[in-house]
């Protein structure tokens, strides 16, 4: 088992698997396991809301059982592999190679490598055609799956489009093929039956000299073309509310309520703009309904509205109003992801902020109206400065700015022009009451298959390089702030992005040399990207430097995302020509393919009904009052791994999920008023621990300590509650002694040469003066004397003993350290033992 040695790795709740709403079922009760991999770390995966709604709709069924499963960060992959653990699912810690089904999440190109070392660690052979029966079922989805080609060969089915409906449709299929037995090219054929199933092996591709492809081949009768799956109506189909809450600050921390699939802005760089139309709608009764049940299944005190273009939902400020209205007084924020500038109106913004100022992040893509209309993205520099003023005068003091190099057609002073405009995005807010930041953010564009510029080459290594260089040397300082991505990222990401399966053989190599989590800069390792392309014998320029003709077959030209290929080629075209077309949603149909008119169409919802104000909204002429409760809680087993930020969010979600009626802090960012005593060092158990909450209105204690500890999870329990005077000390200044016993029975045998027993060890540091240890301190390091802090240290038995520090010095020294320096162990051996803080008070 891996949870013995979390200790060693860091940022180790990533692995525990018992958050809030997981879901842990007994697996020799269902008849399917399918584990979900996503091929990166937990606090991304976790953001990844596709990956929530499978796992909620595969849980419903009773009868499969659905585990997660991430990429580990670098120690805990040197752990598995040192200890030969293989990777396993976080809620049982079943191995992925004894899964009936392991599906991956195709979320980015960089990914690849991961997706690789994940079967690695798991002992799962890479290629498809080396897994016979008895390995699970391979199978992929994601946005990335519109190209899959250069994984493909991996994989034994991927998803191309929506997965609510067709994943249970896999599952089924699956069950059917074990219960009547057959062979794996038997689940093949029944698997391609399904709409939206690619099975890559039922393909033959055929290259030229000169390495373009010749053919694409189809090995299977009425199998030529796999058209995308598409949900027709979002309100009819389930959407996650009680989702997993997790335990570290994750990328999205909030809960992210899809209101809109689809986007018909048409910006012709943008992949996900033309594989997921057309554009549906839940509608705003659907949407209420969700974020209720979500805030009291979670406790998030944010949540967000998630669709391609949020701003263009058909009531958008209606909707906020509302959910406003019902919410505020609960302090609970409602943000909107990057939002075009013509949607964010005066009313928008005076919504988003009656909580808090959430991030504001407008996307102009392009420093001139040229280049913006040769990407169709439809907006004016007067729209964006008119936007950017209404939101410093709302009294926002920073905006987030996205822009793009290296776009088809550019020219120098295009380039000029995203440093010219977000000058004037500043000068918008001077005049106001505070100096205002511009945080510029500039990606490369890298062509994306399925879109206008599919055909179009993505600029050089030395041409992006060039461009950042000017970027830098006239945005730094005076309030304006430049990020950017790694260009050797970018041109990678462009590579795979248009890859064929030929590629299958440079992930192979470069995963054998080392690559793994690349979208981390600090990971990335391009020098053996080069190697992984030439032992391959394939020009890295071949695939992302060329431009494509018309009438070169793509290596996705089998793949239908139904947007036609004629009406991309026609709007590269246009683009070319810097010519807009205008948003279906208003100005008529443009002919792209996607709708039938009959099951699959533009699905807009209707007005916001108004519904009754909110219980919450009747306290607001109330005068307030507060009570002031203690809590003592212990903190055992799992919930010794939580630091002490942790904690505070799993208590401040806890008390709302209980819908106890915390009272918050005044100012721009309103916290709850819940106070911990001194932070219990991550991997230390406590049977005693403190906390204070103020409260609105009265609660019976056992009232309060009941609705409480139901709303913990393991490890953390209420021990008992009693109300204290609002003005009382706070709990720092009523902890005095601290003891902690210390059980070394696993580590007895490295005691000091110089002791033969525990007692030894024992009586050694007692009969020490002094013991002066070098410590890290904020704003440097001091000399600290461990053994004058110490009170007593008492033998219990002969495998544990109780360490009493003086009042007061406890918060000076981490008992880790003291014990290391008491039983003479190293580091990480200190780091295995249980400690158990026994009494504060």
């Amino acid at each position: 088992m891996v949870t013995e040695f979390l200790p060693l790795v860091s940022k180790l709740t990533r692995y525990l698997g018992n958050e809030i709403n997981s879901v842990h079922k007994d697996l020799k009760d269902v008849d399917l396991t399918f584990a979900l991999a996503f091929p990166d770390v937990y606090e991304i995966g976790m953001s990844y809301v596709g990956f929530q709604i499978l796992y909620d709709i595969l849980n419903k069924r009773e009868d499969i059982a659905a585990e997660r499963v991430y990429t580990p960060w670098v120690d805990m992959e040197n752990l598995l592999r040192t200890k030969g653990i293989p990777l396993s699912s976080l809620e049982s810690s079943l191995p992925l190679k004894d899964f009936d089904i392991v599906g991956f999440t195709l979320p980015y190109e960089l990914c690849y490598t991961n997706i690789l070392n994940m079967l690695d660690l798991s002992g799962i052979p890479f290629m498809a055609k080396d897994r016979d029966k008895s390995w699970p079922l391979i199978v992929a989805g994601g946005s990335c799956a519109f190209n899959p080609e250069p994984v493909a060969d991996f994989f034994d089915a991927i998803v191309l489009g929506d997965g609510e409906e067709v994943i249970l449709e896999v599952c089924d299929c699956v069950k059917d093929w074990r219960k009547n037995g057959g062979e794996k090219e038997d689940l093949y054929r029944n698997l391609s039956n399904i709409q939206g199933i690619y099975i890559p092996s039922f393909f033959d591709i055929r290259y030229r000299t000169n390495g373009t492809i010749e053919e694409i081949v189809p090995l299977r009768e009425n199998y030529s073309t796999i058209k995308k799956r598409a949900v027709s109506d979002l309100n009819k189909v389930d959407y996650p509310t009680k989702l997993i809450i997790p335990f570290m600050k994750i990328i999205h921390d909030r809960a992210s309520l899809e209101i809109a699939r689809g986007c018909t802005k048409g910006c012709r760089f943008c992949q996900a703009g033309m594989t997921y139309r057309p554009v549906r709608e839940r509608s705003p009764e659907t949407i209420k309904k969700i974020t209720k049940r979500a805030i009291e299944q979670t406790g998030h005190e944010e949540i967000s509205l998630l669709s391609l273009n949020t701003g263009d939902y058909s009531c958008i400020s209606d909707l906020m109003a509302d959910l406003m209205g019902r919410y505020s007084e609960e302090n609970i924020a409602v943000s909107l992801p990057s939002l075009r500038p013509e949607t964010l109106t005066p009313r928008l913004i005076e919504e988003i902020k009656r909580v808090r100022k959430t991030g504001i992040t407008i996307a102009p893509e392009a420093g001139t109206q040229r280049l913006r209309d040769t990407i169709n993205k439809g907006i004016t520099e007067e729209e964006i400065l008119a936007t950017t003023k209404n939101v410093f005068a709302a009294g926002w003091k920073s905006i987030k700015l996205y822009f793009m190099i290296g776009l088809p057609t550019e020219k120098e002073e295009d380039v000029e022009g995203i440093v010219e405009l977000s000058r004037k995005i500043l000068s918008c807010g001077k005049g106001l009451n505070s100096p205002k930041n511009i945080n510029v953010s500039v990606s490369t564009f890298v062509p994306k298959p399925q879109t206008p510029f599919q055909w179009e080459s993505q600029i050089s290594l030395e041409e992006i390089i060039e461009k950042h260089n000017l970027l830098k040397s006239k945005l730094s300082g005076n309030r304006l702030s430049l990020k950017w991505q790694d260009p050797k990222l970018s041109i990678l990401e462009g590579i795979f992005s248009k890859g064929n399966r030929r590629l299958s053989e440079v992930l192979i190599n470069a995963q054998r040399y080392g690559c793994r989590l690349d979208g981390w800069t600090e990971h990335f390792k391009y020098d053996l990207w080069e190697k992984a392309f030439m032992d391959a014998g394939l020009d890295m320029d071949f695939y992302n430097r060329r431009k494509l003709s018309y009438d070169e077959a793509l290596p996705w030209d089998h793949l239908d995302c139904l947007v036609s290929k004629e009406f991309l080629a026609s709007e590269r075209e246009r683009g070319l020509n810097a010519v807009l077309t205008p948003d279906c949603r208003t100005e008529g149909c443009t002919n792209c393919g996607v709708c039938d008119n009959k099951n699959l169409k533009l699905a807009i919802s209707g007005p916001v009904l108004q519904g009754k104000p909110s219980e919450y909204l009747n306290r607001q002429q109330a005068a307030r009052s507060y009570r002031k409760y203690r809590l003592q809680f212990s903190k055992l087993d799992d919930a010794r791994f939580l630091s002490h930020l942790e904690l505070i969010n799993v208590f401040s979600r806890a008390v709302r999920r209980a819908k106890i009626p915390v009272r918050y802090s005044k100012g721009f960012h309103p916290l709850p008023r819940i106070i911990f005593g001194g932070a219990l060092p991550v991997g230390i158990e406590s049977l005693s621990e403190y906390v204070d909450i103020e409260i609105e209105g009265y609660r019976g204690p056992d009232e309060l300590k009941d609705k409480l500890d139901k709303e913990l999870p393991p490890g953390l329990r209420i021990l008992n509650c009693w109300e204290i005077p609002l003005k009382s000390n706070t709990l720092s200044d009523n902890i005095r002694k601290i003891k902690y016993i210390v059980f070394p029975d696993k580590q007895i045998k490295t005691l000091s040469p110089d002791c033969d027993n525990l007692k030894e060890a024992v009586a050694s540091f007692l009969n020490k003066d002094s013991l002066f240890v070098l410590q890290k301190k904020r704003g440097g390091i001091r000399k600290v004397d461990l053994r004058f802090m110490v009170e007593d240290v008492k033998l219990r038995d002969d495998l544990s003993f109780e360490i009493s520090f003086k009042p007061g010095m406890a918060k000076d020294i981490k008992p880790f350290k003291l014990v290391e320096h008491i039983l003479n162990l190293e580091d990480n051996q200190v780091k295995l033992l249980r400690i158990l803080r026994a009494e504060a008070g």
